[in-house]
């Protein structure tokens, strides 16, 4: 079953960026949850043993279907990350870098987001450590992750 959300309200160039981080941290908590669900019943690899790979998608994937797939991106990785986690008794939440894109890009007014996991040792990005490139978000660096 795949389901849908249309969200006109968000996520356009003259959205609310407050609107964006609301509705996107909604999102992300419901997929770590239905995460943490599915992993109460299956076992599934370690994801950065999984074999899964960092790579760009539209798609909010679960743990099984993120496997499946074989590669996922910021979203799906980090909820995966975070529930995988989380079932390790491990506290940790995701933290979300934003970025209006510039007037020269012909995607000028839109919000570039990147997810990382924040724990108590500092911030963990999964995508970085599945093959991200170094220059795809380097404008999200921060120091310590």
């Amino acid at each position: 079953m795949q389901i849908t959300f249309n969200l006109p309200h968000v996520f356009y160039p003259g959205a609310s960026s407050e609107d964006n981080a609301r509705v996107l941290m909604i999102l992300l908590d419901s997929l770590i949850s239905i995460n943490q669900a599915y992993l109460r019943n299956h076992a599934a690899k370690d994801l950065y043993s999984s074999g899964v790979v960092y790579g760009r998608t539209q798609i909010w994937d679960t743990i099984p279907a993120l496997y499946q797939r074989g590669y996922g991106d910021c979203k799906s990785l980090t909820a995966a990350y975070i529930a995988q986690q989380r079932r390790k008794g491990i506290e940790c939440e995701p933290v979300f870098r934003w970025k209006r894109v510039g007037p020269h890009s012909k995607r000028a007014g839109n919000t570039d987001y990147h997810i990382l996991v924040q724990t108590e040792k500092g911030f963990e990005d999964p995508s970085k450590v599945l093959g991200m490139g170094a220059n795809e978000n380097a404008w999200f660096n921060h120091k310590g992750y």
